[in-house]
């Protein structure tokens, strides 16, 4: 079987690892042979060190296919244009963004292809394959920030077409806002999950940072900068650690929050055991949280036998439920931490562990290898 997958995250930049990229390493493991891609490189991607490296693999000669795993090639691919709303700006343009796919991948036939929601879906029209999915981790409006009105009424025509098979949902809001676009369409649930393997390296816990508190992730527009600047000059006595790609320190900052660049999988393993609490400091950015229930980092959190704290917007209540405090403004959410600290600390011995074998990402593969199992019969 063969199978091509576009995803966002890149395996050789590191950073941050998402789910469509577990789904492909699970493929290549059972057999399947798997390209992935990841956001395509035009020749305007300046800004960033991760942009850098893929202008340099697409543009620069430096090798646009690269070998992951026995079975997983990553594709540095490029494009005409960047997706970004100044660039990708009319309707002509979305039919185009895809044109520079590497004729080897144009040229083969699929049994799948797979797509996040994400710039990368338009890419995947030029693909010839017997089964589509679309895996919609996320709500394309919004991305409003950053993409014209014109790709985003692109990726939502693609839900509400005939182009997929089938749509993966990972919460009931994003299953409900899909089968509003496209009645009848085949949507299962399929949420997020948690790799069992990385947060198995941290047990047994090692002493943790008394009053530690982390946030691991991007830097995005829903992630409430000022508010952790407020909650730590409130909470002098606590740490406040920030790791991600863009985490770049602000004068006006307290002393106790302190900004780190993206880490590892294997050092994140090791890193979140250190800390008490983990931080979903979400601000309700254009309607988003509506469809955010259960966010990756949530579960790495609870896995590594953190408290989790989180804003109290949207649906992040209703998905994260016990397992969670929360509070909205400076003082409620400093409220949430030590609610959440406590929390953490009266779990009964082996509660990560129950968790993670509940929600291992192994677990989630297993409903989408049989989905597939189904699709292509």
């Amino acid at each position: 079987m063969q199978a091509i997958l576009f995803g966002t995250q890149s395996f050789i930049d590191g950073g941050t690892k998402v789910g469509i990229q577990y789904l492909a390493q699970a493929l290549a493991a059972a057999g399947w042979r798997v390209d992935y891609v990841p956001t395509l490189s035009s020749p305007l991607d300046l800004v960033g060190r991760q942009r850098h490296a893929r202008l340099r693999r697409a543009w620069g000669g430096g090798g646009m296919a690269r070998e992951i795993s026995p079975g997983l090639t990553e594709w540095t691919a490029k494009a005409p244009f960047p997706a970004h709303h100044l660039f990708l700006r009319f309707a002509w343009q979305t039919s185009l963004y895809g044109s520079l796919l590497p004729a080897r991948l144009r040229r083969t036939r699929y049994d799948l292809c797979l797509a996040d929601v994400a710039p990368n879906m338009l890419a995947q029209g030029r693909i010839v394959a017997r089964v589509r999915v679309c895996r919609l981790n996320d709500w394309p409006q919004g991305f409003a920030r950053d993409l014209h009105p014109v790709a985003l009424k692109a990726l939502e025509d693609g839900l509400r077409g005939p182009g997929f098979d089938e749509v993966w949902a990972v919460s009931k809001p994003l299953q409900e806002y899909a089968l509003e676009l496209h009645p009848g369409m085949s949507v299962p649930y399929i949420p997020n999950g948690v790799e069992a393997r990385l947060l198995e390296l941290a047990w047994p816990n090692k002493a943790r940072l008394p009053r530690s508190a982390v946030y691991v992730g991007a830097m995005t527009a829903w992630l409430d900068k000022g508010l952790l600047a407020a909650v730590a000059r409130r909470m002098p006595g606590w740490r406040f650690d920030i790791y991600g790609p863009g985490a770049i320190p602000r004068p006006e900052d307290p002393p106790n929050l302190r900004w780190h660049g993206s880490v590892s999988r294997d050092v994140l393993a090791q890193l979140l055991p250190r800390y008490e609490v983990g931080l979903i400091p979400f601000q309700d950015t254009d309607g988003r949280m509506r469809y955010v229930e259960r966010p990756l980092k949530f579960y790495e959190y609870v896995a590594a036998g953190l408290g989790v704290a989180s804003t109290d917007f949207g649906a992040l209540r209703v998905g994260m439920g016990e397992l969670a405090r929360y509070g909205n403004g400076a003082s409620g959410f400093a409220q949430a931490i030590e609610q959440a600290r406590a929390e953490a600390q009266a779990r009964p011995h082996g509660y990560a562990q129950e968790f993670v074998r509940e929600h291992a990402w192994e677990k989630r593969i297993q409903a989408m290898l049989a989905r597939l199992e189904a699709l292509l019969a």
